[in-house]
């Protein structure tokens, strides 16, 4: 790869293949996996890369054939470095910077910083700058890197999210649950058990809908949800409070189901969980139409997994483990038998 174009899409292990989708139809090229990480080229506006939906962040990316970081300060190493910082500024508006680095509260980085607030113009913040600038040892060949983060906030912040609610979903997760689904606009769909509203809202900026429900028992998540829908400048979203084990709808009101269940840390309780399943799958088969789908996620996979084994009214069709806060659940795409 020749240097000038080349970005790195860091992602939450597990969704690879939702990242991979998304940069091919984006248009990158010479795509190249990394650990939880893309690399790859792209020739059109980087601006366009910020509609990413399932990257935690994109970075501007820059080898070095160098041995230690103070080689940065060398002058042809810190021209090129400043040229990509004033490119990455030019689409994305910063006014400080701070490293991300081994070391980084180092002598070399104190003076690396420095450098650069006078030949960048750009506040030198080493706690909360802006302008993320990665700095890491390439592991094959003994050179190092550094990353340019494009945004000022990682892209799985959304701008919609302007209230959080305890043990909520990363949005990133939640666009790859929508897509397990799959998007249709004639699907009549529930977001059960629905939170501050993230897979809820992920669905509706993901295409057009016939129908888009959030139901949650508690006040307070349903009022945080309405906050975050307004905020994401969405309309006609039902938001109804009730049980998921009890819904006051007919039978077969809904073909799709989205729920991120308890994980007994956050929300809920351990000896709760093995209540709720039962209770909530039999309620989804009352609800949700004969061959209409739902993708649950679930942390207390050992037990879900053993309950799962013995019931007749679902195929079980996908899993997909993902690393979520400290976590490692799973996503389960069942079917209405």
């Amino acid at each position: 790869m020749e240097e000038r174009g080349i970005y790195e899409a860091e992602f939450l292990d597990g969704l690879a293949p939702f990242v991979l989708e998304e940069l091919v139809e984006l248009g990158a090229t010479s795509i190249k996996k990394k650990e939880n990480s893309f690399r790859f080229r792209f020739g059109k506006s980087p601006e366009e890369l910020y509609s990413l939906r399932t990257v935690v962040a994109v970075y501007r990316f820059l080898p070095y054939d160098i041995s230690r970081p103070r080689a940065l300060l060398g002058d042809y190493n810190l021209r090129r470095l400043v040229e990509a910082i004033t490119e990455v500024c030019s689409y994305s508006e910063f006014n400080s910077f701070r490293f991300n680095a081994a070391g980084k509260n180092s002598d070399v980085f104190r003076r690396l910083g420095h450098t650069l607030r006078s030949l960048t113009r750009l506040r030198f913040d080493p706690d909360g700058g802006g302008l993320v600038i990665r700095v890491r040892r390439e592991k094959t060949n003994n050179g190092w890197e550094v990353l340019l983060r494009l945004s000022p906030r990682p892209l799985s912040a959304r701008s919609w999210r302007v209230c959080n609610f305890r043990g909520g979903l990363n949005a990133t997760v939640a666009v790859a649950v929508n897509s397990m689904l799959g998007i249709s606009s004639n699907d009549r769909y529930l977001n059960a058990m629905s939170g501050s509203g993230t897979i809820l809202i992920e669905r509706a900026l993901a295409g057009s809908w016939t129908s888009l429900v959030g139901c949650d028992r508690d006040s307070f998540a349903l009022d945080c949800a309405r906050q975050n829908i307004k905020a994401a400048g969405l309309k006609g979203l039902d938001i109804l409070e009730a049980d998921a084990t009890a819904l006051p709808v007919p039978e077969g009101s809904f073909d799709v189901v989205s729920a991120d269940l308890p994980w007994g840390d956050a929300v809920g309780s351990f000896n709760s969980l093995m209540e709720l399943y039962p209770a909530f799958l039999t309620e989804m088969r009352r609800v949700i139409s004969p061959g209409g789908r739902i993708a649950l996620i679930s942390h207390d996979l050992k037990r879900f997994e053993a309950f799962l084994r013995t019931q007749t009214g679902w195929q079980a069709k996908r899993q997909l483990q993902v690393f979520h806060g400290g976590h490692n659940p799973k996503v389960y795409l069942l079917q209405r038998a």
